[in-house]
């Protein structure tokens, strides 16, 4: 079991005393500056621990240079069957990313450094299965979709590739410019008796064209960061399925060509999509069944509510190995 937003107090007041008593084995990994983190339980019955791994996912200055100030984590627990094949067993990861909607390139940063912690483990354990479960906060037609589930290699679309530029403090806010800092145009000048700039409009004419000049390098430097990226995801990161990736064909009331085969929605609060997943190996996994969704009429107008906890809806499944 996969939890996001485990609040401290929560936990050790309830959850880890729930867990203990009902035969589960429980890890939680808190962030630094946050009261909250994720967590990762299993049944002692049928798995014992044999490796975990804490990754804070602000630690992104070996994938582009950069460290991110976001406080993400995921945590990895490896998992062995205690009865079944002992060489067989579950690499499981649990995470949840950067939350700004905007924010597409450092999420695609925290995957790619999800995704080599994820490596590293499957490389110590290679005969074990992948389980990628969390709130990505990224929707199915967002570039961090693609990345992980689509064949290689992966041709992103114009809108994709957009939404992935590093967002700008000048981006994300609407100023407008005041009259006094725009260059003159011609019929101003004529209007005031002369074709002839002034110094003062050359002054801002040259400021505007070394601003226009700067954004335009910028625009090729954060095309090449965002190439680079995309690059390194597709060498290093594994090719998942999503769990709920076919949805769709089961209930069709869920269905929007938009999203391909997911939900409409895992969140059902102001904003309604789908941002959680359960990712999978399929070449070591099938996936049995799933956990039918609840019908929107249940959510109206949104949630939390009296029968649903969280502004979230969970997603369950049940996995066979492939033999």
């Amino acid at each position: 079991m996969c939890l996001q937003e485990v609040y401290t107090k929560n936990w050790d007041d309830t959850y880890d005393h729930w867990f203990k008593r009902e035969g589960y084995g429980a890890q939680m990994f808190q962030s630094v500056y946050k009261s909250h983190g994720v967590s990762v339980s299993w049944n002692k019955e049928r798995f014992e621990v044999v490796d975990q791994l804490c990754v804070r996912m602000d630690g992104t200055e070996q994938v582009c240079g950069e460290k991110l100030e976001t406080d993400n984590v995921a945590l990895i627990v490896v998992l062995r069957f205690t009865e079944e094949d002992k060489d067989a067993g579950l690499v499981v990861s649990n995470t949840h990313l950067y939350w700004k909607p905007s924010a597409c390139f450092e999420r695609l940063q925290q995957q790619v450094l999800l995704q080599r912690a994820v490596r590293k483990m499957q490389d110590k354990y290679p005969k074990y299965a992948c389980i990628s479960c969390g709130d990505y906060n990224t929707t199915p037609d967002d570039a961090g979709y693609a990345l992980l589930t689509m064949p290689r290699p992966v041709t992103l679309n114009e809108w994709q590739l957009d939404n992935l530029l590093p967002q700008t403090q000048a981006d994300e806010e609407d100023s407008d410019e005041s009259d006094s800092a725009k260059p003159l145009s011609y019929s101003e000048m004529a209007a005031a008796g002369t074709c002839a700039e002034t110094d003062e409009s050359i002054s801002k004419r040259r400021k505007l064209e070394d601003e226009e000049r700067e954004i335009e390098q910028q625009l090729q430097r954060d095309t090449q960061r965002v190439e680079q990226l995309v690059n390194t995801m597709q060498e290093e990161g594994q090719v998942l399925k999503s769990c709920y990736g076919t949805y769709a064909d089961v209930d069709p009331s869920y269905r929007t060509e938009q999203w391909k085969g997911e939900p409409v929605y895992t969140n059902y609060s102001l904003w309604k999509g789908t941002l959680d997943y359960i990712f999978y190996s399929p070449s070591k996994l099938a996936v049995h069944e799933v956990l039918s969704l609840p019908k929107e009429d249940k959510l109206m107008p949104g949630i939390p509510n009296d029968k649903f906890s969280s502004d979230h809806v969970s997603l369950v499944a049940r996995f066979g190995f492939n033999r």
